[in-house]
């Protein structure tokens, strides 16, 4: 097992059986395991202890007897109500309290012991600036993650949905599962799907949020507004307005802008700063006294390229200054 954790253990069935079944094969292999990673021998044990303790819970047998016990502690209550109804409630009541948390107990045991993989980890899928990143999801969905976001998703969904989060900029092409819709949780949007190709652009820090429609069909809803939209279709968020747009986008260059490509429209210095600080990784400041409107490409260049290129086309001379973005009036 690679990059063991707590939940990925009690979740796995060869680990459980290795807990409670000495005999097996899998005691054999996981007793290997740890001679050849005792670097996790205080996770394992820890975890091997959450599995004990979800195996001592109280059995069939033992909540029958309880439930049986206090049957006969009803039968018994023959005497005048009048003279120990005050006497015998506190113990009714404790009675009935202990068969229910019994009972509780056991059929959440019979939940997890026929069904490990209901405590599912969760993971996350973290991009560095100036990097791209690839995954693959276990339904078949293909994601690529732009820089500087983030991607939280089960390690097995659940029967009903597929439902991940979202903070920053992604491809997706979700694999067709007409009875298991793919539910995507982006800043204040959810987006449902059954099987498409989009993109999303939901960096927390953005004014305006955009999905990207390139196939199939999406739905879009929060607790205000809920709509659909269709290929070639872009769903524009402004938060500052809090108003939505629907329009048409140029799809081949929305597929550049998840191979790296910078498209600026009329892009503020803010935007521009924004934008290079996730694909090369430097620092930046806004500043309100820099006024830019800027339009144009950046594909592949370095750093020192994009910054010769802004100022040969701007009024502003750009350098960097201990890794943060300067722009100096020419």
């Amino acid at each position: 097992m690679d990059n063991p954790t707590l939940e990925k253990l009690i979740c796995d069935p060869s680990f459980i059986d290795y807990c409670l079944n000495h005999e097996s094969e899998n005691f054999t292999y996981w007793e290997n395991w740890i001679q050849e990673n005792p670097q996790y021998g205080y996770l394992v044990e820890e975890s091997k202890m959450l599995v004990l303790q979800l195996q001592a819970m109280p059995s069939e047998e033992e909540v029958a007897t309880q439930r049986q016990r206090l049957n006969q502690a009803i039968d018994q209550v023959k005497i005048s109500r009048q003279f120990l109804f005050r006497k015998w409630v506190p113990y009714a009541a404790a009675c009935l309290l202990v068969v229910g948390m019994c009972i509780f107990l056991f059929r959440q045991r019979s939940v997890i012991m026929q069904n490990p993989m209901l405590i599912v980890a969760v993971l996350k899928q973290q991009v560095p600036a100036g990097k791209y990143m690839n995954v693959q999801l276990t339904d078949g969905t293909k994601v690529r993650l732009g820089p500087t976001s983030t991607l939280d998703y089960p390690q097995q969904f659940a029967a009903s949905e597929r439902k991940v989060t979202l903070k920053g900029e992604a491809f997706f092409d979700v694999a067709h599962r007409t009875d298991q819709p793919f539910i995507i949780q982006a800043g204040e949007f959810h987006v449902k799907v059954l099987g498409t190709s989009f993109n999303i652009h939901a960096f927390e820090e953005d004014k305006v949020a955009k999905i990207a429609l390139f196939t199939g069909k999406v739905e879009i809803f929060n607790d205000s507004i809920r709509l659909v939209i269709l290929p070639g279709q872009a769903f524009v968020y402004d938060k500052v307005l809090a108003k939505y747009t629907i329009e048409p986008f140029d799809q081949e260059q929305e597929r550049e802008t998840m191979n790296g490509v910078l498209h600026f429209n009329h892009a503020t210095y803010s935007d521009i700063g924004k934008q290079l600080a996730r694909k090369y990784g430097i620092s930046f400041q806004p500043n309100a006294a820099i006024e830019l409107d800027f339009s144009g490409t950046m594909a592949h260049e370095n750093l020192d390229q994009v910054l010769d290129k802004l100022t040969l086309t701007t009024s502003y001379r750009f350098s960097l200054e201990s890794n943060t973005l300067i722009a100096h009036k020419k």
